[in-house]
């Protein structure tokens, strides 16, 4: 509340000279609309892709937040691509986020896409720095992990990304996935590696996030890296794909992102006939890449089994009644996308499908 009496009807000079004092929460603004901040006209070093649908409210109290807390807010470009929201919270929120922070570059797709890559690629097109990173509405960045990240890659011109760890959290357990531990592992105990698709190979195409990672914006634009657009999932193919076209990645023991596996409405925890539709769109893009590169029985030996028994088969169960043939039969279409490659009995499995 307050006091009309502090806002006569005058020009906007003296409203401004007027002492005005109280307490302010985040939700409540009185904006002078002829004196509106003007956009930031510094340079910025660092770009983060924001993909939007109808989750303001995250969007807000996580998201933007957390990057606020990072040492180098002011250094970035903060890009919010709206895909098709029809949500009043979230416009009516994202529209005081861009009023209040002059950082932010807004654009706005019409129709949603249903998924995440048609609004992260634009953000990439969009993005006017050299480095890009990407952050989800309903996860954080931890910490001040951007600000390392970008310390790292900045000192050093020869490397074309930086990576760290993740923290993942839902309502059961925190885990942390330590990426640093990974490469050492599968990098001969070293943090640098220097020979990307011999990393992939070694470490059976182990990935990170890419909420977890900085990459130069010339990778992804000189080798047309796109994510798999009317996709789920895509996000792991597309970090392969920044790592195998990397000349020198740099891994580092901080954590850089928690990631909430336990939001009700996001897409991957929505299971449904669309979910496995658009899986199938992945996997066929998937099995390309695989082949095309030599990395069919890296996965094959051991990502491909574990997916569809941990992944595929436990959600093929959630499916309603009706929709369960028709989602069946989608999973098995994934299946014989890989059948010429596979040398073991998948005769349970196929059975397992025809059962569901």
């Amino acid at each position: 509340m307050f006091d009309l009496n502090i806002l006569p009807d005058a020009k906007i000079d003296t409203v401004k000279e007027q002492v005005l004092s109280g307490l302010n929460i985040d939700d409540t603004e009185v904006v002078l609309h002829d004196n509106l901040p003007a956009k930031s006209s510094r340079q910025h070093k660092l770009s983060v892709v924001v993909p939007i649908h109808n989750n303001g409210r995250y969007l807000e109290n996580k998201c933007l937040r957390s990057l606020k807390r990072q040492s180098v807010y002011d250094d970035m470009e903060i890009i919010f691509v709206n895909d098709g929201s029809t949500d009043e919270e979230t416009v009516n929120i994202v529209n005081r986020l861009i009023r209040r922070n002059p950082n932010i570059v807004y654009y706005e797709f019409e129709n949603a896409s249903g998924s995440a890559s048609t609004p992260r690629n634009k953000g990439v097109e969009l993005a006017s720095t050299e480095l890009v990173t990407f952050l989800d509405p309903d996860n954080e960045a931890t910490g001040d992990g951007f600000s390392r990240l970008l310390e790292e890659i900045e000192s050093d011109d020869s490397l074309d990304m930086v990576v760290g760890n993740m923290v993942k959290e839902d309502q059961n357990e925190k885990s942390i996935f330590n990426y640093y531990k990974t490469v050492q592992h599968y990098n001969y105990k070293s943090n640098l590696i220097d020979d990307t698709k011999g990393f992939l190979k070694r470490s059976f195409l182990k990935a990170q996030s890419i909420q977890a990672m900085i990459v130069r914006k010339n990778i992804i634009d000189e080798n047309n890296i796109k994510m798999v657009e009317g996709a789920i999932g895509q996000d792991t193919i597309y970090y392969q794909e920044l790592l195998l076209h990397s000349n020198k990645v740099k891994a580092i023991d901080e954590v850089i992102h928690m990631y909430y596996g336990a939001v009700a409405d996001s897409v991957t925890n929505t299971v449904d006939l669309s979910f496995f539709e658009k899986y199938l769109k992945l996997e066929k893009y998937r099995i390309n890449f695989l082949t095309e590169n030599d990395l069919i029985n890296e996965y094959l030996e051991d990502r491909f089994e574990y997916y569809l028994m941990n992944w595929y088969l436990p959600r093929l169960e959630k499916v309603k009644k009706e929709n369960k043939k028709a989602a069946a039969e989608k999973l098995e279409e994934i299946l014989n996308l890989y059948k010429e490659y596979i040398t073991d009995d998948y005769s349970l499995i196929e059975e397992k499908i025809t059962t569901l």
